[in-house]
């Protein structure tokens, strides 16, 4: 069953190959990486005291001062995975569920000796591989270049890039929900699109209260922050983690995971009884 299961998720992730996604997403990623590697110039101590000398800053401790611009550049860096990457990786996954649903492939593929709950977690485990890739290749692409250069490894980086795949887990999870309930790319896409738009506002709906003229519409507030991840929590999680801060709490994180698995298995459920 596992062999069978691989083999759907290795189907799918050279579909993505042969739809220039990933390629996409790869270069991308290389454009980025060599941006750090030739423009970056952090490697020459020299430079770097003679820059804060420029702006008149009384560096007294080089070493520590480089490592503050080494972790704001990955701060900066991962900022822009959690949002732009996230966000071209639902527009470039978003169709492999509803593109497999379609008349002709889903007959082929449900003639195929595999259950349908393994040939929808395979079909999701190619895209999540698709986009753990290229996340993981430029974050440690990044963090191998900025280490190098200025010989401070900063290893909170890479567990961004953990962090950011599990984000993306958790919204493509819902996606699959949607795929399979709608079999439409473009409501998953809005779908998505909607989680990410809305999470800072449901983050911050204890200050909306005061503008509402009624308390059902806190309590539907309420209810869409339970029901949907909690992404700009996480992204919050994710900058503290680079910065090396403490984090008060992880609820959020384990909150949209378990939401995850939830979205995933109706999804299941949903795609076991219906007929095609």
């Amino acid at each position: 069953m596992l062999t069978k299961t691989f083999a759907v998720a290795y189907y799918t992730f050279r579909e993505s190959f042969a739809r220039k996604t990933f390629i996409a997403f790869f270069i991308i990623s290389t454009i980025i990486l060599s941006i750090l590697l030739l423009a970056v110039n952090i490697d020459v101590v020299d430079g770097a005291l003679a820059s804060f000398r420029f702006f008149n800053q009384d560096v007294k401790n080089v070493d520590q001062q480089l490592r503050l611009i080494i972790i704001g550049i990955q701060s900066t860096l991962s900022a822009f995975l959690f949002t732009g990457g996230i966000f071209f990786s639902i527009f470039a996954t978003a169709s492999l569920v509803p593109n497999m649903l379609e008349k002709g492939n889903i007959d082929w593929l449900l003639a195929r000796p595999i259950s349908r709950s393994m040939l929808l977690f395979g079909r999701s485990a190619g895209a999540l591989a698709v986009v753990a890739f290229n996340v993981f290749y430029l974050v440690g692409g990044a963090w191998l270049i900025l280490s190098l250069k200025s010989g401070f490894w900063h290893w909170p980086f890479l567990l961004s890039g953990l962090i950011i795949v599990l984000t993306f887990a958790v919204l493509y999870a819902f996606m699959v929900f949607l795929g399979v309930a709608v079999q439409n790319s473009a409501v998953t896409i809005m779908g998505a699109y909607l989680i990410l738009f809305f999470s800072p506002m449901l983050a911050q709906r204890d200050r909306i209260y005061a503008l509402l003229t009624d308390k059902v519409w806190q309590y539907l507030l309420d209810v869409l922050y339970t029901m949907t991840p909690r992404t700009f929590e996480v992204g919050d999680i994710t900058r503290l983690v680079v910065m090396n801060q403490p984090i008060t709490s992880w609820n959020a994180l384990w909150h949209s995971l378990a939401l995850g698995v939830v979205y995933f298995i109706l999804a299941i459920l949903i795609f076991n009884k219906r007929n095609y």
